[in-house]
């Protein structure tokens, strides 16, 4: 069988006889020669691609038929399984996932159990959590409180309180009681 069409574990397999590796030790080695072998394996699909497109212009000098296969392939082709996964991921990470998955030959939903994925969603997803936190610059403003001498200056100068009646009231009386005893403070100091 070419190593083409072999699966990932039969690759990893091969790779482990070949270089004498555990699985638990070599973890990384093993990943890393297995992502070399994947990194050829679409490098050589694209260079035959471009050499048969290439033949196929010299033959009939059309050079859209290239291009018309392309965006054909750029068309999602989603099971309903990818569509369900995809419901439960954040909009900003869709097109992440679906990266991955396409890199990884896999279904949306089989890459969306990979720890690696995981850990890459849940990192983005605390980023998003932590910016909504902190909300710089969106937040609601907190209304400011009206002194008891500001109202009963607009009182003196012949503006009503800006609140409900009886809350307005309240305030006038407020303020008008505490500029009574702050004059009878500063004419008899000793009491």
């Amino acid at each position: 069988m070419p190593e083409e069409k072999k699966t990932e574990e039969q690759l990893r397999h091969d790779i482990r006889r070949k270089y004498n590796f555990s699985e638990e030790r070599d973890k990384e080695r093993i990943d890393g020669f297995l992502e070399e072998k994947k990194n050829r394996y679409t490098a050589t699909k694209q260079k035959n691609k471009a050499q048969e497109d290439l033949e196929e212009f010299k033959k009939t000098g059309n050079p859209n038929k290239g291009t018309q296969e392309t965006t054909e392939a750029k068309k999602p082709d989603y099971s309903l399984q990818d569509i369900r996964a995809l419901g439960k991921v954040h909009d900003d990470d869709v097109d992440r996932v679906t990266k991955f998955a396409k890199s990884n030959d896999v279904s949306i939903a089989k890459a969306l159990k990979d720890d690696d994925l995981k850990a890459i969603l849940s990192s983005r997803e605390e980023k998003r959590k932590t910016a909504e936190a902190t909300n710089t610059g969106k937040g609601k403003r907190g209304t400011s409180k009206v002194s008891d001498e500001t109202v009963l200056k607009d009182f003196e100068d012949g503006k009503p309180p800006a609140e409900d009646d009886d809350a307005g009231i309240k305030k006038l009386a407020e303020g008008r009681m505490a500029h009574k005893k702050s004059l009878s403070r500063t004419n008899n100091p000793g009491t």
